[in-house]
């Protein structure tokens, strides 16, 4: 380089350097024009601030300093400029963007329209560098809750914020659980009370709750009651140990609900005690046939009733194969899968489940009392069942991993031998962690993550296995359910079954019916999408935990339980009951005269409409936890902004809720 040269680089250096401290960097401080900004959300959900290092210069503010530089080369203008941004990065300042700031910046998006009128809330681009716009916190407790409630309303979100999901899991613990069995009556007398008032006939009543009371008071409990998150592991075990009212229990409401109440009992227990429970309760000992079952008549060709101890087994506790800890399945030499049981265990463990009978009955004009054999229209379905000695197996019971069960014992002994017996099997925990994962998270964990909640099942870190405590804390606090990163994996997430999303569409928005009462006895949708509480078909559930779509889901060998009940005519037909409840006011029927129907009350959002893109945050915070992709938000948004006469902001609240509703955003829970 020149001696010239050299002189004019100097100079320029200098004559620039005053020009870029004193007016660049001002105006880079001041505005800051962003047409579009990203959150990349970090793996560890734990982003509190976006640190944003903005480096610009007018050319337009220095250009009468750069008029000396006429007449030079284009090459020699070009090495200029390297030069000049050497010097503005020299000088330019750090400006820290998030959570807040003292720096006086404005920020302008060509996405923004600020009203002229109403005054109501706007997505301001200031939004984005403010700590306003960032809510990835809001929307990680938002999608917490879906995981972990059946619904859940906008201030659980505010409580999850200040507790933190551990502590929130915490305090839903202590919390006592709902008397699913008290609110079945106390539904039933204030149903009865209605009718009388209308005129009905006494005489038409004093009989058992029928299941569709049993639906009026489930989805009492689910609207009204605190406990949340009992209420979602109670409806998951449900779905394991099955028991349906597609069967005689349709008349018996008392019992469903009473056998319901395990489960909300137990959800913070132990897992053991669920074994028994369900084990000694008559719905049970019904729907699998258990009940009466006599002991071996050789002579009348009468031989114990196998089916509870095949589905103990196959469905509540160990499955068909040996897994190991991560739910892998264990091989054999010949690398083949290896049994569990045989069909000769399930013989012995058919004996076990012979002798039980009724503990008591209901109030009858007979004077008939318990006893072994009779029949649950006059049986108490509500109290455990009894042994019946006489009616039970004697005799040795040769059960799993060679433990015999001793001659000579009482009949509860066997049983209790028996469910230790099975409770201790290693198969257990990797067993029950993957399907309480499907329930509550994802379709397809990772073995590592199977591994670590059946860790927690074996030992709770105090030497107690099957503490339900530890098992749903494993659950839910796992890096696979808390991650971002997670969320990014195709493989992450499950369809929600289409009861659920009823139930959290009306948890989450505000609705009123006038009485105070959510009676739903829930027909029109399970005619529509084959779900209501205790609906199953069979005891097999309403999807099993292997099912895999045709497709990709089945090339790349994952499952996708949820999606055996979605075919053509449930998932259109979800779409018209999105519709019915949104567009029609009908969320919910009775079948009680003059009993007036739940409506959404829309006012709350309808202040939010104004601007489409506001609206579109707030229910995507409420329904799809942040997580609305950018293609369904922009379709949503231009479908808004059509909507400009009449009540055009009820139009738009309405719009937007069907639209999320029916979208796969919502559909999938990642």
């Amino acid at each position: 380089m020149g001696a010239t040269q050299s002189k004019m680089y100097a100079v320029v250096s200098a004559a620039f350097a005053g020009a870029i401290k004193a007016n660049v960097i001002k105006y880079t401080e001041r505005y800051i024009c962003i047409d579009k900004f990203l959150l990349a959300r970090g793996n560890d959900c734990g982003v509190e601030e976006i640190l944003c290092v903005v480096m610009f210069w007018s050319w337009k503010k220095l250009l009468p300093t750069v008029s000396l530089l006429n007449g030079l080369s284009m090459k020699r203008l070009y090495m200029l400029q390297a030069l000049l941004f050497m010097v503005c990065t020299a000088y330019a300042q750090r400006v820290e963007l998030g959570a807040g700031g003292d720096r006086p910046i404005e920020v302008m998006a060509s996405s923004e329209w600020h009203w002229v009128q109403g005054g109501d809330e706007t997505a301001a681009a200031v939004n984005t560098i403010n700590g306003q716009g960032l809510t990835m916190e809001r929307l990680e407790a938002s999608r917490f809750l879906a995981q972990a409630t059946m619904g859940f309303e906008p201030e659980d979100i505010d409580q999850v914020m200040v507790t933190g999901i551990e502590g929130w899991i915490d305090q839903q613990f202590e919390l006592p659980p709902t008397d699913f069995l008290q609110l079945l009556y106390d539904v039933d007398d204030e149903v009865q009370a209605w009718n009388l008032s209308l005129g009905a006939d006494s005489s038409e009543f004093g009989g058992l709750p029928y299941y569709n009371i049993l639906n009026y008071a489930w989805w009492e409990m689910v609207v009204k009651k605190p406990d949340l998150l009992r209420n979602k592991i109670a409806y998951a075990l449900s779905q394991i140990l099955v028991v349906s009212a597609n069967s005689d229990l349709e008349g018996h409401g008392d019992a469903l609900a009473s056998y319901y109440d395990i489960f909300l009992k137990h959800a913070s227990g132990n897992y053991r005690d669920i074994l028994m429970e369900v084990s000694l309760h008559p719905a049970m000992g019904f729907y699998l046939s258990h009940l009466n079952n006599p002991k071996a008549n050789p002579a009348e060709n009468i031989h114990p009733d196998e089916n509870y101890a095949r589905e103990f087994l196959q469905l509540f506790t160990i499955g068909l194969y040996e897994l190991n800890s991560d739910g892998s399945h264990r091989k054999d030499q010949n690398g083949r899968d290896i049994p569990t049981y045989d069909q000769t265990d399930v013989k012995e463990f058919a004996k076990i489940w012979t002798g039980l009978g009724p503990s008591d009955v209901r109030p009858n004009m007979y004077d008939v009392e318990a006893d072994f054999g009779l029949d649950i229209y006059l049986a108490d379905m509500t109290q455990p069942m009894m042994m019946y000695e006489d009616y039970h197996q004697s005799g040795e019971k040769h059960l799993l991993n060679g433990t015999v069960v001793p001659d000579g014992q009482s009949g509860m002994e066997d049983i209790a031998d028996a469910v230790d017996n099975v409770f201790e099997h290693p198969n257990v925990g990797p067993f029950i962690a993957l399907r309480l994962i499907q329930r509550l998270v994802k379709s397809n964990p990772t073995p590592a993550y199977v591994g670590r909640v059946a860790a927690a099942f074996n030992n709770n870190g105090n030497g107690v296995r099957g503490d339900m405590k530890a098992v749903i804390k494993s659950i839910l606090l796992d890096q696979e359910a808390r991650s971002c990163g997670a969320q990014l994996d195709p493989n992450h997430g499950r369809l929600r079954e289409p009861l659920v999303r009823y139930t959290h569409y009306a948890k989450v928005l505000d609705m009123e019916q006038y009485y105070d009462r959510f009676w739903n006895n829930g027909y029109t949708f399970w005619e529509s999408t084959g779900q209501s509480i205790f609906g199953s078909p069979s005891v097999f559930n309403f999807y099993a935990p292997d099912y895999r779509p045709n497709g990709a889901i089945a090339a790349a060998q994952q499952v996708a339980p949820e999606f055996q009940i979605h075919n053509s005519r449930t998932s259109v037909e979800f779409f018209n009951q999105v519709n019915r409840w949104t567009m029609y006011n009908q969320i919910m029927d009775s079948w009680e005269e003059e009993d007036p129907s739940p409506f959404l009350d829309k006012s709350a959002l309808k202040r939010y409409a104004r601007d489409p893109e506001v609206l579109i945050n707030k229910l995507d915070l409420l329904l799809t936890h942040g997580q609305l992709s950018d293609a369904t938000r922009q379709l949503i948004h231009e479908a808004l902004l059509a909507q400009i006469y009449r009540d055009y902001r009820e139009d738009r609240v309405e719009l937007a809720i069907y639209l999320i509703m029916i979208s796969p955003d919502y559909a999938i829970l990642k």
